[in-house]
């Protein structure tokens, strides 16, 4: 009787860690993308405002700067304020992509954004 308690106490408790280890680990997918899309908004950021008018050396930049990811997938916008770009103008990078958790499947991604702002 004592020795079936214990493997059932055993079976809820592993059911119970396991749980929150697939949880940590999906936690650590999502912040891992949240911080590599930043580093890639920032770079495409710095590259926007020395070579303004180069659209495609912005994207493949921030492309080349995210690892870990799919950067196929990876969607770039590239917006000026004032629009056309002058001197100072401020330019603005979002990267987006959409994240798919391993262990739990939904209909719809969660999109991951960031964005950086530089003069």
């Amino acid at each position: 009787m004592r020795k079936a308690q214990t493997l059932v106490e055993f079976a809820v408790s592993l059911t119970v860690f396991v749980l929150l280890l697939l949880g940590l680990v999906e936690a650590g997918r999502y912040a891992f993308s949240i911080s590599t899309l930043t580093n890639a908004a920032r770079e495409g950021a710095r590259y926007a405002t020395l070579r303004p008018y180069d659209l495609a050396g912005i994207i493949a930049r921030v492309r080349s700067t995210v690892a870990g990811i799919d950067r196929n997938q990876v969607s770039v916008q590239v917006t000026y304020s004032p629009d056309p770009p002058q001197s100072g103008a401020l330019v603005t990078v979002t990267v987006s992509y959409p994240f798919r958790p391993i262990f739990v499947r939904f209909d719809t991604p969660i999109v991951v954004r960031a964005t950086m702002r530089l003069p």
